[in-house]
């Protein structure tokens, strides 16, 4: 799985980021409380009425669930929705797509999952609110000038590409 990982062509810190979250090793406010830090809060900075552990954050929560739902259906993915970071990460890299394919998925997990990394600092640090639409373009847009770097060939400009990602994804 680590293999897969270091081998995508992403800038190291997201390599890293994407690394320490499926070791569980992000200072998320469960890990922290696990470490005797004391904390005044322990919520979800986005929903606010779970505790804050990676899985909830990343893949639980009930604002971040529709980003990855949406995601799947331009994929037209079905199947148990893994909770896990390990097995969600393994889920996006596992035999089901091949080549190019194959790649756009794991850049599209390791590009939602650092937004949302970024947001949820955004939120604690800043005050910033919440904001979904937000989120998703700035993924999306994420991994579109990773594609353009990393895919010969991909010239698709922006606003195409972001109405049309069922093909995008969908496509050789």
């Amino acid at each position: 799985m680590f293999k897969e990982l270091w081998k995508l062509k992403v800038p190291f810190k997201i390599a890293c980021f994407a690394w320490r979250l499926i070791k569980d090793r992000l200072p998320i406010r469960v890990n922290l409380r696990r470490r005797q830090i004391k904390l005044t809060n322990v919520f979800c900075p986005f929903c606010g009425s779970s505790e804050e552990s990676a899985s909830h954050l990343f893949f639980q929560c009930s604002k971040i669930l529709p980003l990855w739902w949406e995601s799947w259906s331009w994929g037209q993915l079905v199947g148990a929705f893994p909770q896990q970071p390990r097995q969600h990460f393994l889920h996006h890299i596992g035999g089901m797509l091949q080549g190019r394919k194959a790649n756009r998925w794991k850049w599209w997990w390791l590009g939602l999952t650092w937004t949302i990394w970024k947001q949820r600092n955004s939120i604690i640090f800043f005050n910033d609110s919440f904001n979904a639409n937000k989120m998703m373009d700035d993924a999306i847009f994420l991994l579109w000038t990773w594609l353009r770097h990393l895919e010969k060939g991909f010239d698709v400009h922006y606003n195409q590409w972001s109405t049309n990602l069922r093909e995008g994804f969908l496509s050789s």
